[in-house]
């Protein structure tokens, strides 16, 4: 396998910075992790500095190398990316960002690397972005729940009005990482934006509650008005694709009923059979998109 190693273009001088993690892959419904961390390094202009090697995590096959090709010449082959980032902010802590690939391999391994090096920059504490489809209506708002390595981690979570997920099934990288960190004593919390399950596009709204979430834990200086306006925007926008499709007028109002009678966060939707075979009549809103492009072709 070689030796595991991070890969470093420069070694910057932080002063107990945050670590913020997202993953693109299982972890990334509605690509809440992947829009939320790209959205963080774009509008923070945070620098590159360091990379997690590609080849001891995953299966080419299955995350395939991209490759350039020129007038017959191979010029260039892109591999994945597992990227660290860094932004210095005296007003509001140190920030390091990851932008990777959940690991097809080697969970353990790929785990520790990053703990090195939260170790190494004494990281303060350590973030993780996901987003998980749920049985939810989009009308209701934004919910995002918390899973944490520390039990005097409670206790903020419920402050800044965060749900405690109660879960039992397979898991992400996430899980590794955390219990990992508790392990070497770092305190950490995974954050999950619960995104509609009929809404299969990428939730600008929801991830912008989880990034409001994080803030409000951290008390970091993030300026959030653009993506709260892009968040009020695609809101917009479903409100409209909701108006004009009775199908799915009828599954948004079955979810606001059942999300009502749900006794508590985070079971929502404990679906009985008789819902599970309503299943085929959600509509999904790219379905929808495409029925309406065809329309205006004719």
């Amino acid at each position: 396998m070689g030796n595991d190693q991070i890969i470093y273009i420069e070694k910057p001088n932080l002063d107990q910075p945050y670590l913020i993690l997202g993953f693109e892959g299982w972890p990334n419904a509605a690509e809440i992790s992947s829009f939320a961390l790209t959205h963080l390094i774009e509008s923070t202009k945070a620098r590159q500095f360091a990379s997690i090697p590609y080849e001891n995590f995953y299966q080419i096959s299955s995350s395939r190398l991209v490759g350039v090709v020129k007038e017959g010449k191979l010029t260039e082959l892109k591999f994945p990316g597992n990227h660290f980032y860094y932004l210095k902010n005296p007003s509001s802590g140190d920030l390091i960002l990851f932008y990777g690939i959940e690991p097809h391999l080697r969970w353990s391994a790929f785990a520790a690397l990053l703990l090195d090096l939260a170790e190494q920059f004494r990281v303060r504490q350590i973030f993780m972005i996901g987003g998980t489809y749920d049985y939810i209506p989009h009308t209701v708002p934004p919910v995002v729940s918390a899973v944490y390595s520390q039990e005097d981690l409670k206790e903020k979570v419920i402050q800044v009005g965060l749900a405690l997920t109660e879960y039992s099934g397979p898991v992400s990288i996430h899980t590794f990482v955390l219990d990992a960190a508790r392990k070497r004593g770092f305190k950490a919390i995974s954050l999950w934006g619960h995104a509609p399950q009929y809404l299969q596009t990428k939730n600008v709204k929801v991830a912008y509650s989880v990034l409001k979430s994080l803030t409000d834990l951290t008390g970091m200086e993030i300026n959030l008005t653009e993506l709260r306006r892009a968040s009020d925007f695609f809101d917009q926008q479903v409100s409209q694709w909701v108006e004009q499709d009775p199908k799915l007028q009828e599954v948004v109002k079955k979810l606001e009923e059942l999300y009502q009678q749900a006794e508590k966060f985070p079971s929502f939707v404990k679906k009985t059979t008789e819902e599970q075979k309503k299943d085929d009549k959600v509509v999904y809103i790219q379905a929808f998109l495409k029925r309406q492009e065809d329309e205006e072709k004719k």
